[in-house]
C-alpha cells in the first residue's frame, strides 16, 4: 500500500459501481473502482438484453405498480442528471420521448408487447387492460415537465383502467393483442464508456484484477485488501453481490437468463416481449444490427430448467421467424441479494453498514439513474451535480470495458 488515501473506494465495477464512481468524481472526489477480473462490466452488465424499461412491463404485476413507479423515476433522473452528455440522445416533449437517430446510448428499436388473448380468463383480460392503458398514458406523458415517477399512482391509473380496454381483447381476431410500448434498447458500451471516460477526466483511477480479499475500518481509514495490493480511504462502498454477502453474511440467490443469439431475424420484425398469464409462456426478442437477435424470455430458479426453457424458447421464435439460425446460445446468471421479503430484486436498496462503509444493491439497469443521485443525497444530503466532466472524444476506458456476451457470440462466428 502506497501513501495514497482515497476519498472512496468502490468495489465491483458493474453498472452500479461505475454509476456511483462516476457521480462521486462528478462531485470532486478522488475515487478507486476495484474489479476482481481483468475487464469492467464483464459479468451481469455483459448479459443483460440491453433493454431501457420505462416500467410499463411492470404493470401487469399486482405491486401497488411500485416497480414501475421506480422506473419512470429513473426515466426522469436519467434526463435530469445524465442529459448533458454528448451521446444521450433521449429528447423529453410534452408528449412523450424522442430519440435523436444519431451514435448514441439509445436507439429507436421500440419494444412491442405482445399480449396473449385469454378470452375465458378474466383475471388476465383486467390486468392487460390496466397495461394498455398505462402504456397510453407513459406514450404521451409530458416529460418536459419530469416527475413521472410520482405521477403514476391513484391520480392517473385508475380502477377504470382495469376494465375499460376489456373489449379490444374480446374483439380480437389474432392470438396476440399488439402494443408499442415506451420501451427501448440501448448501447450499453458506448453508455458505459462515456460514464467511465467523464470519471477518469475527473480523476477517477481504475484497478482491475483486484479481487477482494479482507475490509478492515479503523477510526479514520478503510483498509482494502486485494489481490492486486492494498488500498486505503475514507469510505467505501460495496457494489458487487458476492463481497456484500461475504462481507455481511447475507445469502446471495442466483437465477438464471437463458438465451439464444440468432441470425436472419427480418428487417419486418420488431423487438418484442409476449406476454401471457403462464409466465413460463413468455418469451421476448432484442433485434441487433444486421438481422442479429437475442432471444429470450424469463429469468428461471433452476438449473435443471435451463435446458427445457431454452429449447421452448428457441421452438417457439422458429415458428414466429422460420428463417433464423441460431449462432450459439448462452446462461446469464444474475446474482441478487433479496430483501424484505422480496422474491426478486426489482429495485435497489442503499445501506449503511458501519460509519464509513455502504452497500449498494441494484436491481434492474435502468435503475442506476436514480440510484447513483439518491447515493449522493444520502451520505451528503443534497443533490448532486447535473454537470458531468467533458466526455468527448476521450474513450480513455474502451479496451477496458468487456464486450456484451451477444457480440461475442456475433465475432466468435464472424459475423
Amino acid at each position: 500500500m502506497d501513501n495514497t488515501k482515497y476519498d472512496w473506494i468502490v468495489v465491483g465495477a458493474g453498472i452500479s459501481g461505475i454509476a456511483v464512481a462516476e457521480i462521486l468524481c462528478r462531485e470532486g472526489k478522488s475515487v478507486l473502482l476495484l474489479e476482481k477480473n481483468n475487464q469492467v462490466a464483464s459479468e451481469t452488465s455483459k448479459v443483460f438484453h440491453e433493454w431501457l424499461h420505462s416500467g410499463a412491463l411492470y404493470s401487469l404485476v399486482p405491486d401497488n405498480l411500485l416497480t414501475m413507479r421506480y422506473l419512470l423515476g429513473a426515466m426522469d433522473d436519467l434526463l435530469e442528471y445524465y442529459g448533458n452528455f454528448t451521446r444521450m440522445n433521449l429528447i423529453p416533449t410534452e408528449s412523450g420521448i424522442s430519440i435523436l437517430e444519431d451514435d448514441g446510448w439509445f436507439n429507436s428499436e421500440y419494444i412491442e408487447y405482445r399480449y396473449k388473448v385469454r378470452k375465458l380468463n378474466p383475471v388476465w383480460m383486467s390486468l392487460v387492460s390496466r397495461s394498455l392503458n398505462v402504456i397510453n398514458l407513459i406514450n404521451k406523458h409530458d416529460w418536459l415537465r419530469r416527475r413521472a415517477g410520482s405521477e403514476y399512482g391513484s391520480s392517473k391509473v385508475q380502477l377504470k383502467h382495469s376494465f375499460n380496454s376489456i373489449h379490444k381483447q374480446l374483439q380480437a381476431q389474432e392470438d396476440f393483442y399488439s402494443i408499442q410500448s415506451p420501451d427501448f434498447t440501448m448501447n450499453s458500451r458506448k453508455l458505459l464508456g462515456d460514464l467511465l471516460d467523464s470519471a477518469r477526466a475527473n480523476g477517477l483511477e481504475v484497478a482491475i484484477s483486484a479481487e477482494v480479499i479482507n475490509i478492515i475500518e479503523s477510526g479514520t481509514d478503510v483498509n482494502v485488501e486485494t489481490a492486486a495490493g492494498n488500498y486505503r480511504a475514507d469510505n467505501l462502498v460495496i457494489c458487487s453481490p458476492d463481497v456484500i454477502a461475504k462481507k455481511f453474511d447475507i445469502p446471495v440467490k442466483t437465477s438464471f437468463a437463458p438465451m439464444a443469439i440468432i441470425e436472419n431475424v427480418p428487417p419486418s420484425e420488431n423487438s418484442f416481449v409476449d406476454l401471457d398469464y403462464y409466465t413460463k409462456r413468455c418469451i421476448n426478442l432484442l433485434k441487433k444490427p444486421d438481422g442479429i437477435g437475442q432471444a429470450g424470455g424469463i429469468t428461471i430458479n433452476t438449473e435443471s430448467e435451463i435446458k427445457p426453457y431454452l429449447d421452448y424458447i428457441i421452438k417457439q421464435h422458429m415458428i414466429r421467424n422460420p428463417g433464423i439460425r441460431v449462432l450459439d446460445d448462452y446462461v446469464g446468471l444474475k446474482k441478487e441479494l433479496v430483501q424484505n421479503k422480496e422474491q426478486r430484486n426489482y429495485l435497489y436498496h442503499i445501506n449503511q453498514h458501519h460509519s464509513k462503509i455502504w452497500s449498494i444493491v441494484l436491481g434492474k439497469f435502468t435503475l442506476a439513474f436514480s440510484m447513483a443521485p439518491e447515493f449522493v443525497r444520502r451520505v451528503y444530503n443534497r443533490n448532486p451535480s447535473k454537470i458531468p466532466g467533458s466526455d468527448e472524444n476521450l474513450h480513455l476506458m474502451s479496451d477496458l470495458i468487456s464486450k456484451t456476451s451477444w457480440q461475442e457470440i456475433v465475432d466468435k462466428e464472424g459475423k
